[in-house]
């Protein structure tokens, strides 16, 4: 049985997207010709079972991902929160679209963490949206699950996940329905970071502290060496490599986890590469856009 909220997928690569401004690779050329092979930076829709509509993360392709969400025949679907995981780029280069140069929208909640608020704040275009009413930004601690919006059907919880924090704290959010329970993990640094922070010592126990059902987690890199001629040491995630190893094969018990934050060298973003089907043959899963999960 199901609450009657729904998590629909809207976006699965890393911060630049696919094609990522600049790149020849044969991914991101092949991407320009194709429409059909882009894939937009991450972000979830979530609507509740009062029908209200939430989105996590918010991001340069926010016009697209909007379109995706909306049911077939219907107005554009327009989200009355935001919930930001932290403040790189690519999450959060949407919010000036909520202002009044595009949508010019009023009232909109964006949730952060107590330190992502503070720095978030302190943005001038962020300052100015505050002023004019588009957007009303709200301090949330960790671990206190609270409802975006009165009477949704469904929580949202931060939990702190160690990544590069040059801008702020980094969180996973995890989204609590009446039966099932979903976390969103696109950015960490390592699992052995997030391991150590959490004192586990394997990664189906720190699902377990949270009652996780579905997990979708960070997949940025299939391996190290992915990107010549820069220090991937200096971009730090998890490889999905490192995860099949720690994971092994799906069991019986297992949340369902799905990888995206695909960087656009990821080779899993072909649906035909043997990376992709090894991903597969583990019974674990390549997030789509589009794809609807429920709650």
């Amino acid at each position: 049985m199901t609450s009657g909220v729904s998590v629909t997928i809207l976006g699965t690569a890393q911060d630049g997207g696919i094609p990522q401004s600049g790149c020849s690779c044969r991914t991101c050329m092949e991407a320009h010709k194709d429409f059909k092979l882009r894939k937009y930076p991450v972000c979830l829709g979530v609507i509740g079972s009062d029908g209200s509509k939430h989105i996590i993360e918010i991001t340069k392709n926010l016009s697209e991902q909007l379109m995706i969400w909306t049911t077939i025949g219907k107005e554009i679907f327009i989200p009355e929160t935001v919930s930001i995981s932290h403040l790189h780029l690519g999450h959060i280069e949407g919010i000036g679209q909520f202002g009044k140069p595009v949508m010019g929208l009023k009232k909109i909640d964006i949730f952060l963490s107590r330190e992502n608020k503070k720095n978030f704040d302190n943005r001038s275009d962020i300052r100015l949206m505050i002023e004019d009413d588009n957007i009303r930004t709200h301090a949330k601690e960790f671990y206190q699950p609270f409802e975006p919006k009165e009477g949704c059907g469904f929580s949202l919880q931060f939990i702190p996940i160690p990544h590069r924090s040059e801008l702020g704290d980094t969180s996973a959010i995890i989204i609590n329905g009446k039966e099932r329970n979903i976390l969103f993990m696109p950015d960490q640094d390592s699992w052995e970071k997030t391991l150590e922070y959490y004192s586990k010592d394997n990664v189906r126990d720190f699902f377990r502290i949270f009652d996780i059902d579905e997990a979708l987690i960070d997949g940025t890199f299939w391996s190290m060496e992915e990107l010549p001629g820069r220090n991937i040491s200096e971009i730090p995630h998890p490889t999905i490599q490192d995860s099949l190893q720690l994971l092994g094969k799906k069991m019986e018990d297992d949340p369902e986890i799905s990888f995206l934050h695909l960087n656009h060298s990821n080779p899993v973003n072909d649906i035909n590469s043997k990376q992709r089907k090894i991903v597969e043959l583990n019974g674990w899963k390549n997030a789509e856009m589009g794809n609807v999960l429920t709650l």
